[in-house]
């Protein structure tokens, strides 16, 4: 699927299972990249992938392994999320243990791994 506007061109990938896809942005304008970043938002991309269309194109992805790590208490707690990292958590749905449970940080980690013949997304 493929689609393209003034900006950039999307272009998703589907896996086996179609629930779940790949999607990757590319500046229309040469090394664009930074003024593209500056412009991008989540309005902009859904636009952009309500748009894909079933297209044959050439595509060629260079092997690639990324990581990334993003703590998430100080985003959840903005979100009001704040009882869990506090010994007024109530997480006793998931365990009876005494003393009570709570949550002292949240870690988000993602891998996803790009090779000759598959993808690996953990």
């Amino acid at each position: 699927m493929y689609a393209v506007n003034d900006d950039m061109q999307i272009l998703s990938l589907p896996y086996i299972d179609p629930t779940y896809v790949m999607n990757f942005v590319l500046p229309r304008e040469r090394f664009g990249l930074v003024g593209l970043l500056k412009k991008l938002n989540g309005t902009a991309i859904q636009a952009l992938l309500s748009k894909l269309e079933k297209t044959l194109v050439t595509v060629s992805l260079p092997k690639m392994k990324i990581e990334a790590n993003f703590k998430l208490k100080e985003a959840l707690m903005a979100m009001g999320i704040t009882d869990i990292f506090t010994a007024d958590a109530d997480l006793t749905g998931i365990t009876k243990s005494q003393p009570s449970l709570y949550v002292s940080d949240a870690v988000h980690k993602a891998l996803i791994e790009v090779s000759v013949l598959k993808t690996i997304i953990l």
